[in-house]
C-alpha cells in the first residue's frame, strides 16, 4: 500500500511512474495464475501455494533500494508468485470446505489479506516515520520467511484426484502447465463470462484506490496517517468479510454481491467529489474497502457453483487473470488520468462499477 508514497517521496517520481512500474508484474500475476490453476488441478494445491509464498518473502526488498531496475525485478517476481499463491490458496480453500460453509470460510481465509495487511500498514507507518523504509523492508523479509518455513512443515497436503493424475500422464508436464484449451472452454460459458466481468470492473476501482488513496492521504496528513488509514480500512474490511460470509452461507451469494456492488459504486463517486477532505477520503475509503472485500468474499462461491470438481483450479486461475486485468487497468489508467484531475480517475472507476452492478443484478435476477 505504501509503495506509491515511497515512489513519490523517496524516488521522487510521479504517480504514473509507480503505476507503470507495477503494471507488468500485475499482468504477469494474472498469467501465472492460469499456470497455477492448472498445476493445482494436476499436481496438487500445497506445492502451488509454496511457490506463491516466495513472492511475499522477497517483496520487502522493494523498500531497501532506489534502483528502478532492481525494484522492477522484485515486482515482476512477486507478481508471478502472487498468481501461484492466489490459485493455490483459493483452490485449496474450495477443495477442503463444504459448500454450505464456504462463505464463512472465505471470510476467514481472507484474514491473510486484510488483518495481516492492516497490522502491516500500521507497523509500516510507525517504523517508516520513526526510522526509515529500509528497516521496515528488512523486517518484512524476515517475518515472511518465517511464515514460509512454517507453511512448508505444517500446511497439510491434499490428495490428488485420480483423473488429474491420468491427465498428467497423457498430456505431460509441459502441456499440463499450459492447458489453454481448458481455459478457452471455460471462458465460452455465459456464467463464466459474467463472473469475469464481476472481477474486472470492480478491481478497476480497486486498482485506482490502491494507487491514489495513499498518495492523497499522505499529501494531506503524512505517511504515518496513511499507514493507520490502511490498517483501519482493512480491519473494517475483515469484519465485513465475516458478516458477508455468514450471510452467503444462509441466503446465498448473489444478493450480497449485488448489494456490495451498488454500495461501492456510490462510494467511488463520493471520493470523486470530496477528494480534498481528509475526513471524506478516510470515510469513503474505509467503507469502500469493506464493500470491495465483501464482494470478493462471494467470488469463491461463484467459482464453486460454475465449475466442476476437476475445474476448480482453472476457475480460480481464470478469475484471478480477470482480477489482475482490472487492477492493472485501474492502476495505470488512474496514474495517467490524475494528471488531468483527481476527480476523473474516480469517476471512471465509478462508471466501471455501474457495469459490474448490472452484471450482479443479472446474476441475482436469474437465481
Amino acid at each position: 500500500m505504501l509503495f506509491p508514497v515511497y515512489a513519490e517521496s523517496v524516488l521522487e517520481e510521479t504517480a504514473l511512474f509507480a503505476a507503470l512500474l507495477r503494471a507488468l508484474p500485475i499482468g504477469l500475476g494474472g498469467i501465472s495464475a492460469l499456470i497455477g490453476g492448472t498445476l493445482c488441478d494436476r499436481f496438487g494445491r500445497k506445492p502451488t501455494i509454496l511457490i506463491g509464498m516466495t513472492g511475499a518473502v522477497v517483496v520487502g526488498a522493494l523498500f531497501t533500494t532506489e534502483t528502478p531496475l532492481f525494484i522492477w525485478g522484485i515486482l515482476c517476481y512477486e507478481g508471478i508468485a502472487s498468481g501461484f499463491k492466489t490459485a493455490g490458496g483459493q483452490t485449496y480453500l474450495i477443495s477442503v470446505v463444504p459448500s454450505n460453509r464456504l462463505g464463512l470460510a472465505t471470510g476467514l481465509y481472507f484474514i491473510n489479506m486484510t488483518v495481516g495487511s492492516a497490522i502491516g500498514s500500521a507497523i509500516a507507518g510507525e517504523v517508516i516515520d520513526r526510522i526509515d523504509y529500509s528497516v521496515f523492508g528488512i523486517g518484512a523479509i524476515i517475518l515472511s520467511g518465517l511464515l514460509f518455513v512454517g507453511a512448508c512443515f505444517f500446511l497439510p497436503r491434499l490428495m490428488q484426484q485420480g483423473a488429474a493424475n491420468k491427465q498428467q500422464e497423457q498430456g505431460g508436464i509441459w502441456k499440463s502447465a499450459l492447458n489453454i484449451e481448458a481455459y478457452l472452454n471455460l471462458s465460452r460459458r455465459r456464467n463464466i463470462q459474467m463472473l469475469i466481468g464481476l472481477r474486472v470492473f470492480p478491481t478497476y476501482y480497486w486498482g485506482s484506490v490502491n494507487l491514489l488513496m495513499p498518495i492523497l492521504i499522505a499529501r494531506i496528513a503524512g505517511v504515518k496517517a496513511t499507514g493507520y488509514y490502511g490498517a483501519v480500512s482493512l480491519l473494517f474490511a475483515f469484519g465485513c468479510q465475516l458478516v458477508v460470509g455468514r450471510i452467503c452461507d444462509r441466503i446465498g451469494h448473489r444478493t450480497p454481491a449485488l448489494v456490495a456492488n451498488a454500495i461501492v459504486t456510490l462510494l467511488a463517486f463520493g471520493v470523486a467529489f470530496f477528494h480534498d477532505s481528509l475526513i471524506a477520503l478516510e470515510v469513503f475509503g474505509i467503507l469502500g474497502a469493506g464493500a470491495a472485500w465483501s464482494l470478493s468474499t462471494t467470488i469463491p462461491r461463484f467459482i464453486n457453483e460454475f465449475t466442476e470438481p476437476d475445474e476448480k483450479g482453472h476457475g480460480v486461475g481464470l478469475t484471478h487473470l480477470a482480477w489482475s486485468t482490472g487492477f492493472l487497468l485501474g492502476y495505470v489508467a488512474s496514474g495517467f488520468l490524475v494528471n488531468f484531475s483527481v476527480q476523473v480517475p474516480f469517476i471512471v472507476a465509478g462508471i466501471s462499477l455501474i457495469f459490474s452492478t448490472g452484471i450482479a443484478y443479472k446474476l441475482w435476477s436469474s437465481s
